[in-house]
């Protein structure tokens, strides 16, 4: 199969068209009754709705139907089918008449006795967000439709939706959309206008559901091939989490992309550059390869074609997974044939494919003739969207320095990184401990380690944001730990390179400020 072609098809029709009016009194209602990801996730003693999704069996509370509130959880998030009867001595006839006049609850195919909702319906980030059942889908042949609309709250979601940029814009498009979380954030919080587009017609229509439900009229979702249905418009930014499981044909729309997984990636940065304004973001999240010989944001960059030169590309790399693993796994648990198998293992290899890494992709296009930035970083648990921003701009803000920068470079203010840690290796020699080498490390913002020699422990353990490069540098040779050959320009090199790393902040470049300048920019 390939392409949109159905492979199965669901029992019921998800919803019904409502009225604002109606979808008004629905969403007050779920508000009343504490169906919202705050109160859920305070009794459940768990941080976000995904965290008490995956709970499953192992959940004590929300267990008991005769509860509004746990009735809602067991409709909407869990999928159960619940007696009518049950439902009715719960809830009021009004209320009742809520939950079906959008046609969220149906009677159940092998059961009618008992009602089911045909949808998730999940209270995420502030807002109510329709997606397929996460189970227990009611299909006619026994076969998972190729255009689910895959739930919002994975955890490849939650990362997609965590890093994404959120800067007051006039236009922003989610490609890949699905549910279209993305854009409906965007809509509500920072964008004036919001689209989202997705190749499958069930994804658009509940990506409307989602919009009308949560009261958002600055929404557009379109159906379409990537940018095809928003030809003719341009976006301050633009974000997608694409398909990118390898996979030979496409089975699961959301999820299969292409022979090598980069398929729909390459297209998504290959033709940004018609729909991105000056100035404007391209954001992915998705599973790209590491190729032998081939660092990966070069690869990211030939892939912006002949443009490559208007464009920014930051490179965040996350976790990695070994691709002879994933095979073997797949092939064992009978999610890829033997066929297949051989036929991917030879196309990584002749692909020269090492493995699969988690990557987000920043790409700016520029606003003025300068050198563009081609660089990576390291993805860390407690990197935060602001993080990526802030490297954004001071890597695009001094991509021009050079040997001539010494003296601006030296009149900074400087700041060590508050979670730097000083790593020290000693071996066993006569009875002592000897170290045999020392290293510089820092999980904020980004993942850094290296060689750490003593000058720069030294230096490391003063810069509290208080003196300048110039002042470091007169204290560093009064006490002899600058030897004299050493130049004001090889000092300042030094800081540009610690400065680069994250391992020191200079005051001219504080991390949290981009986002508010990149606001007043834009609105």
């Amino acid at each position: 199969m390939s392409g949109t072609e159905q492979q199965g098809r669901f029992a019921t029709e998800p919803f019904i068209e409502g009225t604002p009016e109606q979808y008004a009194r629905l969403r007050e209602w779920l508000v009343a009754m504490e169906y919202t990801e705050p109160t859920l996730c305070a009794k459940a003693d768990v941080r976000t709705i995904a965290h008490l999704n995956s709970l499953g069996e192992r959940r004590t509370v929300f267990t008991d139907p005769a509860d509004k509130q746990s009735l809602l959880v067991l409709l909407f998030l869990d999928g159960d089918a619940i007696p009518w009867t049950t439902l009715r001595a719960v809830l009021s006839p009004d209320e009742e008449s809520i939950i079906t006049a959008l046609g969220l609850l149906v009677p159940a195919v092998e059961s009618p006795e008992c009602c089911v909702a045909p949808v998730a319906v999940i209270p995420v980030e502030g807002l109510y967000v329709v997606s397929d059942r996460l189970r227990g889908l009611e299909v006619i042949d026994g076969s998972t439709p190729s255009d689910i609309v895959y739930s919002p709250i994975t955890p490849e979601t939650a990362r997609f939706v965590g890093l994404m940029p959120r800067f007051a814009c006039e236009n922003y498009l989610e490609m890949c959309g699905g549910t279209g979380i993305a854009a409906l954030i965007a809509a509500r919080d920072f964008a004036r206008h919001a689209w989202s587009a997705d190749i499958t017609e069930r994804s658009t229509r509940f990506a409307r559901f989602s919009a009308a439900l949560n009261g958002l009229e600055n929404f557009t979702a379109v159906q379409g091939d990537l940018y095809a249905p928003v030809a003719g418009h341009t976006f301050d930014l633009i974000t997608a989490h694409p398909p990118y499981v390898p996979a030979e044909e496409t089975e699961m729309v959301f999820r299969d992309g292409g022979a090598d997984g980069e398929q729909i990636t390459r297209r998504i940065v290959a033709e940004v550059e018609p729909y991105l304004r000056p100035g404007g973001q391209l954001y992915v999240d998705c599973v790209m390869t590491d190729r032998a010989g081939d660092p990966l944001e070069h690869r990211v960059r030939r892939m912006l074609g002949p443009s490559e030169g208007e464009f920014d590309v930051v490179v965040i790399r996350g976790g990695v997974v070994d691709p002879r693993i994933y095979r073997a796994e797949r092939l064992q648990t009978g999610q890829m044939t033997p066929q297949a198998f051989l036929h991917q293992t030879e196309l990584f290899k002749r692909l020269r494919v090492e493995q699969f890494v988690a990557t987000t992709v920043l790409i700016q296009r520029r606003t003025s003739e300068r050198p563009v930035v081609t660089r990576h970083r390291v993805l860390t648990p407690e990197t935060r969207a602001y993080h990526l921003q802030w490297v954004l701009d001071y890597l695009a803000r001094t991509v021009e320095w050079g040997s001539d920068d010494a003296d601006r470079i030296l009149s900074y203010r400087l700041r060590t990184s508050p979670r730097a840690e000083l790593r020290v290796r000693s071996m066993l020699r006569d009875g002592e401990w000897s170290p045999v080498e020392t290293r510089i490390a820092a999980m904020v913002p980004f993942a850094v380690e290296a060689p750490c020699p003593p000058i720069l422990s030294t230096l490391l353990a003063r810069c509290d944001g208080r003196l300048t490069g110039r002042e470091h540098l007169a204290a560093l040779r009064a006490a002899g730990d600058v030897p004299p050959e050493k130049t004001d320009a090889d000092f300042a090199q030094l800081i540009r390179e610690l400065a680069d790393a994250a391992y020191i902040e200079l005051d001219a470049f504080p991390i949290g400020e981009v986002i508010a300048k990149k606001s007043a920019s834009v609105a």
